[in-house]
């Protein structure tokens, strides 16, 4: 008797649809897992982690001020300490596939927009470019959503894919201030169809985590380079380089360039 014959084993063919049907109704049936501690829950994230995500944050976003201070580094306001459950939630979003985090970590984005109140009138929202290994790897832009995600909720739409990378970098970890800012300088530039649109504009730039404020220069040099007026970035985190690093909680917001 074939392998096709009745009562014989299920064909190849069979098996990916009968899987994913399974895998939708154990979606629907069971609770997943928390994106910091593991524990069933429905959603992404658990009550007692969302309780640490909200004690970690910041009362008010911050002003960061890397030390040394990289020329040409615009304002940079940050939402809460690069620590602790953020850290892992923020690792577990854009290399763990935990997209469902996507809302939560767009509203830790939304604190410092709101507190600049921008995006304001014509100002557009440039998110600092993944790598192209990065994104084959993801799939996608995480950056990109999570500044749609946040911004969308504003009521504005003025978010532009507008920078890419034009040559391949090192891996920034372990490398200090000198040897991050070697190794993106003149890694971006801004995509021929957006020029147009930034000449003059203002822009806020985007990124998920300041620590030496290299990436954020290249980004900020880039977007300059076409006439974009580039005076403040927002963060969801800033590495805390004590006793270098400083972040401070000012009366205003408002800062200087370094």
């Amino acid at each position: 008797m074939s392998r096709g014959a009745a009562g014989s084993r299920p064909g190849p063919r069979l098996r990916p649809l009968g899987h994913l049907l399974w895998v939708s109704l154990l979606d629907l049936a069971l609770p997943g897992r928390c994106a910091a501690c593991g524990e069933p829950v429905i959603g992404a994230l658990c009550h007692r982690c969302t309780d640490f995500l909200a004690g970690q944050l910041w009362t008010q976003p911050r002003v960061t001020r890397p030390d040394p201070c990289p020329p040409g580094l615009p304002v940079v306001v940050a939402a809460a300490p690069y620590a602790g459950i953020l850290r892992m939630l923020l690792t577990a979003y854009k290399d763990d596939d935990r997209r469902d985090l996507l809302p939560l970590l767009g509203a830790v984005l939304r604190r410092p927009l709101t507190a600049l109140g921008r995006p304001a009138g014509d100002e557009l929202v440039v998110p600092v470019p993944s790598s192209r290994a990065a994104v084959r790897r993801r799939g996608d832009s995480p950056l990109l959503a999570l500044a749609r995600e946040a911004v969308g909720a504003l009521g504005h739409d003025g978010v532009a894919d507008a920078l890419h990378p034009v040559r391949r970098v090192a891996d920034q970890a372990g490398l200090g201030h000198q040897a991050r800012a070697g190794n993106l300088a003149g890694a971006y530039s801004v995509r021929p169809a957006a020029r147009a649109l930034l000449s003059g504009r203002p822009v806020v730039l985007v990124d998920d985590v300041v620590t030496t404020g290299a990436t954020l220069v290249e980004a900020a040099r880039a977007l300059r380079a076409v006439g974009a007026r580039v005076e403040v970035a927002v963060t969801l985190a800033a590495t805390q380089r004590q006793p270098r690093g400083t972040t401070r909680a000012p009366r205003s917001l408002e800062g200087e360039e370094c």
